[in-house]
């Protein structure tokens, strides 16, 4: 196995640090796939009991994958027996999602405008969430087309001897999806959990089993090996935020463990050129980096220099709540990360109602990101509003006034869980037209699209609404144990919110000044809560108005130029404006709760 770690140090042929950020993830737009809850494209692959309930010694007889188009809030039998409340058993529920139902719509994503897929994990585990990995080197057979025969395949394996590892069926039908993302001119992402594993991974089960006879018991943080002259099971670990289902890989101050290092290693490059040719083309385009900043910074420098060998234009995106110069800069180990800051922001400004802050403050929030970042890092930030790990947009529009990813469960007496209002709907629309105009790279959660809502994890989980498929009305009563939002809705995709999410991410795709031009506020009010700022790409010229407020408001914007042509790409208005002077003064109208995408030309 060390021969292999030594030659993939010895093939770094560049230095990784100061390379240019990729040009394809300028701009471009993200969307965000939980592959347990997208599509279940292959009823015969769905996960079985003893899966699910891997850590319990009772297993239901008669569980069952739950109905993709059930009541979110209804109870199957095996969780009526079982008994509590709903929460309950939400994690150990299943509803068969898998590769084969990102293959069939991957057209679906392409209409939408989306430029880039990003996935959670789907590494082989035992959970729903798939942060519990088994291994780094096999799809999970659960999300190909033989299970069983896959995890015969696997068995054979010496899973620390590279030479021995096959390509299952799910690892083939990964394959395959990651052709089909490329021949649509998209890019595919997926999740790296490197802090930590699940128990059911097969480095810690060794450890388990032969304690420390293990070859293994140096890969993770072991306080204490059980004593088999006694009757307990003394057997200790560190577990991540002390959860002892994820095992911590071990480490020094500055780097990982050197055998987790060099299988992570290895396992990276297999997705990256599946068919070892030097040819990239057939692997993934990058990757998302789970709990980033707990992994030694050192890991992540040597780990880069692999990844820009492998491939040079593939993106590396942290998973970092705050602002991190330290990890993405000329020196850092990281070209973008989910940008939460710029949830934060807007949050604070389109969406409070009571703790709404001012536009100059929503401004100043904005420019620490810019502050903290250089200009190339900035567009390939990830804009996202929400995601696996927070409530959804509308419900978070829905409960305005509490900090971002707080205080969003059924804990929550005063949260409503239920549908949003309609006011909701088009505050989602502002937000998103904000979010497909401002500088960077905006993400859109799977569902948030077509009015998805729901509280905070494991609420913001539910199975996709397709459009193909009748859905039972999600009921919401006490026994959901919210106590806010009761009602019986009816579940559908919403056309309305869908057609103007299509149409604003086309006109961001139509506009290269939208996606790579220049950022800079011209204008803002503390009183009405209007802002306004341009995008410049040499001679396109966009100017973007936000009012946040609830009332009409009129600006008298001045614009270099003596006669400027104009169109609104949003509302179709066209007209020009004239002056004797170098300068003209545009006079904009803009109501309550709405934007203006307006693009300028030097009149002939």
């Amino acid at each position: 196995m060390i021969k292999y770690f030594f030659f993939f140090v010895l093939t770094f042929s560049f230095f990784a640090f100061g390379q240019p950020v990729p040009e394809w993830s300028k701009g471009i737009v993200w969307y965000q796939i939980f592959p347990e809850r997208f599509a279940n494209g292959d009823k015969q692959n769905d996960p079985g009991v003893d899966k699910v309930f891997s850590f319990s010694n009772h297993k239901p007889g008669n569980w069952e994958v739950t109905p993709w188009t059930s009541n979110w809030f209804a109870q199957q039998q095996w969780e009526k027996d079982l008994g509590g409340a709903v929460r309950n058993h939400l994690y150990e529920r299943r509803y068969g999602g898998d590769i084969r139902g990102i293959l069939d719509n991957l057209d679906y994503i392409k209409e939408l405008g989306a430029g880039a897929i990003y996935l959670n994990p789907v590494f082989e585990a035992v959970s729903l969430h798939k942060y519990d990995g088994s291994t780094f080197h096999h799809i999970d057979v659960n999300f190909g087309p033989d299970p069983d025969g896959d995890k015969k395949l696997m068995e054979k394996e010496i899973p620390d001897n590279p030479s021995t590892w096959v390509w299952t069926e799910a690892d083939k039908i990964f394959l395959e999806l990651i052709k089909q993302v490329h021949t649509r001119g998209m890019k595919i992402v997926i999740d790296g959990v490197f802090n930590h594993t699940g128990v059911q991974f097969w480095a810690f089960q060794d450890v388990v089993k032969n304690g420390e006879e293990s070859k293994f018991k140096d890969w993770y943080k072991i306080k204490k090996f059980d004593n088999p002259a006694t009757i307990e099971n003394e057997f200790d670990y560190d577990g991540w935020w002390n959860i002892k289902s994820l095992p911590e890989f071990n480490r020094t101050e500055n780097d990982l463990n050197a055998g987790p290092k060099q299988y992570i290693f290895t396992a990276t490059k297999r997705w990256m050129d599946p068919n070892d040719d030097g040819d990239p083309a057939d692997g993934i385009d990058g990757w998302r980096l789970d709990v980033a900043r707990e992994v030694p910074i050192g890991f992540w420098n040597d780990w880069r220099k692999l990844v820009l060998s492998v491939n040079n234009d593939a993106i590396i995106i942290g998973e970092l709540w705050e602002l991190s110069p330290d990890f993405i800069s000329g020196n850092g180990p990281f070209d973008a990360l989910m940008n939460y800051n710029f949830a934060y922001a807007v949050k604070d400004f389109f969406i409070n109602v009571d703790k709404k802050i001012k536009a100059s403050a929503f401004i100043d929030e904005l420019k620490k990101v810019d502050e903290n970042y250089p200009d190339d890092n900035l567009y390939a930030l990830q804009n996202l509003m929400d995601s696996h790990d927070t409530e959804r947009l509308l419900s978070l529009i829905e409960n305005p006034d509490r900090k971002f990813d707080r205080d969003a469960n059924e804990e929550n007496i005063s949260y409503n869980a239920g549908k949003p209002s309609q006011r909701s709907y088009e505050i989602e629309k502002l937000v998103l037209a904000f979010q497909m105009t401002y500088r960077g790279a905006p993400m859109i959660y799977y569902g948030d699209e077509i009015g998805m809502w729901g509280a905070d994890d494991p609420h913001n989980r539910k199975p996709m609404v397709w459009d193909t498929l009748k859905y039972d009305d999600e009921v919401i009563d006490k026994s959901s144990g919210f106590n806010k939002g009761f009602g019986k809705f009816k579940i559908e995709q919403n056309k309305s919110v869908l057609s103007f999410y299509k149409k604003m991410i086309g006109i961001r795709n139509q506009n290269s000044a939208l996606q790579k031009g220049s950022q800079r506020f011209l204008y803002s009010n503390d009183e009405t809560g209007v802002v306004v700022f341009e995008r410049k790409l040499g001679s396109e010229w966009v100017i973007c108005v936000f009012n946040s407020g609830e009332n009409e408001a009129n600006i008298q914007l001045p614009l270099e130029g003596n006669k400027l042509q104009y169109e609104d790409l949003w509302g179709g208005e066209e007209g020009m404006i004239s002056s004797k002077q170098s300068s003209v003064l545009m006079d904009i109208n803009i109501n309550a709760i709405s934007f203006k995408i307006i693009k300028l030309y030097p009149a002939l």
